[in-house]
């Protein structure tokens, strides 16, 4: 299957670069005039959405402000010294007074500015079995049944409760066709709590719904938290008749695409109700369409244009590119030792040919060079190979040694012979460069135990090691060489008995080691210059040490030699980088951290 895949892709530059113009020019920026257009139509849905929330968020505010109106209604019954006075006292008026005044007291209610645009009903029970309403019931009022009621009875068992509920509609259908009503209900209380009446408030939300949508064109529907209709704006209907297309979800406020439409929501969290706007999605995108048909009808007529002249371009330079291609293939069936003609090319083709001769003399010399350089690196493989015969050799007979002077019971020859052991194994481990600090301390320790041996504990080291860098990384036999320089060049001169100080502590970043020593100074006093000693390679170790660091650390490590009144002092320095061995499950693993 692959291998007919092949089959059909172009044998010729000229067609593999008009393929590539196509596939990697011409298709993404198709794409992206797509991407571009859809990104714009999300774009003006976005923008449509939002207008239509914050529409909605105005009509949103009109019911809050009409549903604050009804409670300060209720406090301005409240504080009405007239209709207090007939409430808590109805046996001192008139019957006919009474509902007069009281029925004259809604009427200058429901007049108000503030709500005119729903109706409010209000239901007034004293506590003398009187009832006052300002609408026509749907069925005659009854004090009795009044009282039975579950919004009444609800007030009796959480007096100062302050929510809004659904009830049936009570009102007469000449007056409201709307199934609820959203009611408020509260006691009315004298200063001192007692309480005297019950006032009921119902607002019809559904002509609210229908006053404040009647004039817009687009279809508005109010909603339960499931998606049932409730009510159109267009169509009027005002009972559950059905649900909304699909299966989404409401949030607080928000849009969808749904068919032709777009759906956009808002919570009535008062009211524990849903109001949608539905926008027909050809309004939104009619302009867009215009621009989109016009744009690809110009893209395409110069995309086809563009393609000519490409085809054009290519077969100017493809035809000397396939001449020049017949002439490297000779090239390289003579081994790179062919020269191509000047003289025939001009332009761009003349300076590709010239730098394919220069190409061609510079490989022949590379090969050369490479071979050669082959013969070298086996030779230094030899050489390396053998060098690491004689310290294994060594080391396997310091393991013979040690268990001879065991049998023999020389203990300090043994750990003389130990000592030594770990030095040269630390030497012979090329495969790494970097070590523990405290593994290098214990390198500095076996060579210090057989220099002492050597020169009658001529010698003191004490060590002084910031806690916490027992697992910082250095470069391995650093320390050594140091101290060696110390006892060397240092104490060979002394009559007292001499002391090395070994240093660890991190600043800034960066580990710093210093070795110190009370000897003569000679060390530093020759720095640079032939040090005359029993050992002549005394100045070996410091230098290699600082060429090792720049290697490793480049410019971020140095070292320095300070000759101190009494002795030398050398410290180096590098970043610091900690690797703190940490237990993972039941394996032990290394955990690296850079300070």
């Amino acid at each position: 299957m692959s291998s007919k895949l092949f089959a059909l892709f172009p044998k010729t530059l000229k067609n593999r670069l008009f393929l590539a113009f196509v596939m990697l020019i011409l298709l993404p920026y198709a794409f992206l005039n797509v991407y571009n257009f859809n990104s714009v139509e999300g774009v003006l849905r976005k923008q449509t959405a939002d207008q239509s929330l914050e529409q909605m968020t105005t009509l949103q505010k009109s019911l809050e402000d009409l549903l604050n109106v009804v409670y300060k209604t209720v406090t301005l019954m409240e504080q009405d010294v007239l209709v207090t006075s007939i409430l808590r006292e109805p046996n001192e008026h008139d019957s006919l007074r009474r509902v007069y005044m009281i029925d004259t007291k809604f009427k200058s209610i429901i007049n108000s500015l503030f709500i005119s645009l729903s109706p409010v009903y209000y239901t007034l029970l004293d506590g003398s079995g009187n009832v006052y309403a300002s609408y026509t019931p749907n069925e005659s009022l009854s004090y009795s049944q009044l009282t039975q009621e579950p919004w009444y009875t609800a007030i009796l068992q959480q007096p100062y409760r302050y929510v809004w509920n659904w009830d049936k509609n009570y009102v007469s259908r000449d007056l409201s066709r709307s199934p609820q009503l959203l009611t408020y209900s509260t006691p009315l209380r004298d200063r001192d709590g007692t309480r005297y009446a019950v006032m009921r408030a119902s607002v019809d939300v559904y002509e609210w719904f229908r006053a404040v949508t009647q004039f817009n064109e687009e279809t508005y529907l109010l909603l339960e938290s499931d998606g049932t209709i409730l009510a159109d704006s267009k169509s009027g209907r005002i009972e559950k008749t059905e649900r909304l297309a699909g299966n989404h979800k409401l949030d607080h406020k928000g849009y969808y695409v749904e068919g032709e439409y777009l759906h956009i929501y808002t919570e009535l969290p008062r009211i524990n109700k849903y109001m949608m706007k539905r926008v027909q999605m050809n309004q939104i995108y009619a302009e867009v369409d215009r621009l989109k048909k016009s744009f690809f009808t110009a893209s395409i007529t110069f995309t086809l244009a563009f393609i000519t002249i490409t085809l054009l371009i290519a077969s100017t330079i493809t035809k000397p590119l396939h001449n020049l291609q017949r002439k490297m293939a000779n090239a390289v069936d003579n081994r790179f030792r062919v020269q191509l003609p000047e003289s025939k090319y001009q332009g761009e083709i003349l300076q590709l040919t010239r730098t394919f001769n220069q190409m061609m003399a510079d490989m022949e010399q590379l090969i050369q060079r490479l071979k050669e350089e082959e013969r070298n690196k086996e030779a230094v493989r030899f050489q390396m190979l053998l060098s690491q015969t004689n310290p294994h050799f060594l080391l396997n007979t310091l393991n013979t040694v040690k268990w001879l002077a065991l049998v023999e019971n020389q203990p300090d020859i043994a750990e003389i012979c130990v000592s030594l052991g770990k030095l040269l194994e630390a030497g012979l481990n090329s495969e790494r460069e970097l070590i523990y600090l405290k593994d290098e301390l214990g390198l500095v320790e076996s060579y210090i135990y057989i220099q002492n041996f050597r020169y009658k504990q001529l010698f003191d080291v004490q060590y002084e090691v910031e806690p916490g860098l027992e697992y910082a990384l250095l470069p391995k036999l650093s320390l050594q060489p140091l101290v060696e320089n110390s006892i060397q060049h240092g104490f060979m001169e002394m009559e007292k008995k001499g002391l090395i100080t070994i240093r660890a502590y991190a600043e800034e970043g960066k580990l710093y080691l210093e070795v110190e020593d009370n000897g003569s100074g000679s060390a530093g006093k020759h720095t640079g210059k032939t040090i005359k000693s029993d050992r002549q390679r005394g100045g070996i170790g410091i230098s290699n040490l600082k060429e090792r660091l720049g290697l490793l650390f480049k410019s971020n490590a140095g070292l320095e030699m300070v000759v101190l009144e009494q002795g030398t002092r050398v410290r180096f320095y590098f970043p610091l980088l900690i690797s703190e061995p940490y237990i993972d499950g039941h394996n032990l693993s290394v955990q690296a951290d850079e300070r």
